[in-house]
Parts: C-alpha cells; structure tokens; sequence
C-alpha cells in the first residue's frame, strides 16, 4: 500500500525493483561462483543477501500457496498446523468456509496506527520515552502540548484476505532478524504487540478489499525458522509469543490503551508458523530448505 508522499505505482515499481536487483545479483555471483564454499562472509553477504531475506522467504512462500491447484485445501492445512483443527473465530465453523471466495493475497501492507493508541500515547508519552531529545521532538513547537500522531502505520509483511466474509491473516516473517522491541515514541511498544493492536483495528478508510476486513475475524501468525520455535528463549518475539498465548493478561499489558477487550479470545487467535511447516504442507513452496534438509 502506498505511504504518504508516495503513489502506488511508485511503491509497487521500488517493491518489485528491491526483488528483481536482487534476484540478478544472486544469479550472476552463482553463475560466476559454482562452488562457494571456502569464500569469506564478506563477499557472500551482498550477493547472496536473498538467502536470508525475509521479503523474498515470504513472497516465495506464501506465492506458492495462493496459486497452488488446490489452495483453499493446502491454506486449510496450514492454519490447521498454526492454530487447530477449527477457526478460532464465533461464527465460523470450517477452515474451507474462511478461504472459500474472493481471496486476496498482500504484500508489505501499511496498517494505520490505531487512533485510540496514537491519543492514549499522546497523554502518556511521559511515562513511554525518558530521552531528552525525543521527548521534545513530541511536543508542539514552543510549546509542552503533545503533538498528534505520534506513531505512523504498521507494515504487514503478508495479510491474506477474504473480501466476501472479511476473513484475514496477518503474517509477521522473520528469517534470523528478531522483533523490534520499541517505536519512535514509545520505548516499550514491541512489534509483536504492534501486529497484534492493528489486527483488532477496523480500517474503513482504507480502499477495497483492505477496508472489508473483519478485526473480529483476523488472526495473526508468526512465521520463522523451525530452530527459533523449539528454541523460543533465543529470540524476544519467542518469549513474547510464549507469554502472549499463555497468559492473556500480558497482551492487556503491552496493549494498555484498549479496554473491555476479551483477551482470551485474542490469545487463540495468535499463531505460529515455521517455513518447515509451510514445506510439509506444500512441498516445493521453501524450495531454500532443500539444500540441508534433503526433500
């Protein structure tokens, strides 16, 4: 979706240039560098970048389910893995009555910043930031007024959408990167939360099909290496993930501008995802998993 400033043509052409520049510069390095092994870091990094970047991991993969022959069975079959047999949604009884209709797939969606948050923040910017510099950056020129809009849009990596029901799926994508821990403004605003409060936000101003996503009909999946899920302590979004599934409690924490919200019902529909689940479920979709785990 375009940012303020910024077409949609434009943001598309700078979107598919980042994909293109860096599929040619991996093809040329490997026609040139058959057998890499031996080379220093330093000079795989730059071309070799693609195997390690979250946008290509994520395009590739979830590409692969959208135009699969049998996607409404395959799709269902994931969020079987991520969530349970049934949509943890009232009103919904089946995974294939999610998926069945206009399906939409997004890439890089920017989700505007709840408003109740951006006013909550506004009147508690105080107890959310302790540096100097950042704090006046808040206030109204020459004035100790708080200044609005203090946090801009969240960027999905990925939102599948159904346009007939409102269903939806917001994808957060890590490779070996780790959830951002704060925003600008708010020291303890991790991005996880983030995902979580803009999932729950309706977005009526945004253009079709965006603004026919039901809040009470989206989930939010975590997708990362198998190896962070087993071994959740070595990453924030582990422990977040951890504590938020667990106890509700935590989520009424970190998301403290939103009341009479059943924080239970949000807990179930938090999931997540590995690329090696994506691989079980459509061989071929993580074709990067190949090399070291055979298949």
């Amino acid at each position: 979706m375009p940012t303020a400033g910024r077409s949609a043509d434009e943001q598309t052409t700078r979107h598919l240039r980042h994909y293109l520049d860096g599929a040619e510069r991996y093809r040329r390095f490997q026609a040139y560098h058959p057998d890499r092994r031996g080379l220093s870091l330093s000079k795989l990094r730059t071309p070799c970048q693609i195997e390690k970047d979250e946008r290509f991991w994520v395009v590739t993969c979830l590409m692969s389910y959208f135009y699969s022959a049998d996607r409404t069975e395959r799709l269902g079959a994931l969020m079987r893995l991520c969530f349970s047999d049934t949509p943890p949604l009232a009103g919904i009884a089946s995974w294939d009555e999610c998926l069945d209709g206009k399906l939409h797939l997004f890439f890089e969606v920017s989700l505007p910043s709840p408003p109740g948050y951006k006013r909550w923040l506004g009147e508690h910017l105080d107890q959310r930031q302790i540096i100097p510099y950042v704090l006046d950056a808040g206030r109204r020129r020459g004035t100790d007024e708080v200044r609005g809009g203090l946090e801009g849009a969240t960027h999905v990596d990925a939102m599948l959408l159904n346009a007939d029901n409102g269903f939806g799926v917001l994808f957060e994508a890590k490779v070996l990167s780790d959830a951002s821990y704060q925003v600008s403004f708010d020291t303890m605003r991790n991005q996880i939360a983030r995902n979580i409060d803009v999932m729950l936000e309706q977005n009526d101003d945004l253009p079709d099909p965006l603004s026919l996503r039901q809040p009470e009909r989206t989930l939010f999946a975590l997708l990362t290496p198998q190896i962070f899920r087993q071994h959740h302590h070595s990453r924030l979004y582990g422990w977040l993930m951890k504590e938020y599934r667990d106890d509700p409690t935590a989520l009424a924490r970190d998301v403290p501008h939103r009341q009479s919200v059943d924080w239970s019902e949000v807990a179930h529909r938090i999931g997540w995802l590995t690329w090696e689940d994506c691989k079980q479920v459509l061989p071929g979709s993580c074709p990067w998993l190949m090399r070291n785990q055979g298949g």
